[in-house]
């Protein structure tokens, strides 16, 4: 644990805790938190880029993008989809026309069908419920969660970290907290590597991305954060039904 640093978060209070990727980890990890009151766009969606992340949070999800498996005519992917399940590709994110098999498995959204209605449906609730955050001003505590051991994921640069980190205090309310989960030859559990005003970076001294492992570290971080479910706003204050 870290306590060289000197910004206060002791003021800061938190109406809303939401992913933005780069995996599923963090929906996870927060919803394990009992910190996910309602979903989020980045939930279960794949990034490699935080132009991706950018991108999406600025345009939003265009159904001409897009490339569901589940109606795609192509022995690879219908054997995929058996194995597998349908999955929905962005024709701009982690895809390759003439390498299916790839596209297949670093789908931008590999848990959802978006040709299937309630999942296209559950997609557009939650743009809304990023349109109001933005549009209301609520105070947000946006999360990146980074595994760089895990299958062919990769590190995110500082640099990217700032570029993103400009993006989001640009248009909404918020702060932003990235975990770098990483097992280093190092005598601490976790540390604080860089905290200003508006992003703190957090070094977890472990690889591992399951929450069991994590979960005392992560406790800590989020009472460092200051983070009071009783303050989080739930699907119902967002005035948006389940």
């Amino acid at each position: 644990m870290n306590n060289n640093n000197d910004t206060d978060n002791t003021c800061i209070h938190y109406k809303c805790i939401m992913s933005i990727g780069m995996r599923c980890f963090t929906d996870i990890f927060l919803k394990a938190m009992n910190m996910k009151k309602f979903s989020g766009i980045f939930d279960g969606m794949y990034n490699t880029d935080v132009n991706d992340i950018i991108d999406i949070m600025t345009y939003g999800i265009s159904n001409n993008e897009l490339l569901n498996t589940e109606t795609m005519n192509d022995v690879i992917i219908q054997e995929l989809n058996k194995k597998h399940g349908y999955r929905t590709i962005h024709k701009r994110y982690n895809y390759k026309p003439n390498d299916l098999f790839y596209s297949y498995h670093n789908a931008f959204l590999p848990h959802h069908n978006l040709n299937n209605i309630n999942d296209r449906l559950h997609f557009d609730k939650c743009i809304t419920r990023l349109n109001t955050i933005k549009d209301q001003n609520i105070r947000t505590l946006f999360c990146l969660f980074i595994h760089p051991d895990y299958s062919t994921d990769s590190d995110v640069s500082y640099h990217d970290i700032e570029k993103l980190k400009d993006f989001l205090i640009s248009n909404y309310n918020c702060k932003f907290l990235v975990c770098k989960f990483q097992k280093q030859d190092n005598n601490y559990n976790w540390k604080c590597l860089f905290e200003d005003e508006h992003t703190t970076y957090i070094h977890i001294n472990n690889s591992s991305n399951n929450f069991s492992d994590n979960e005392t570290e992560m406790n800590q971080i989020m009472s460092y954060m200051n983070v009071d479910i009783s303050k989080l706003l739930t699907y119902e204050d967002m005035n948006i039904s389940i």
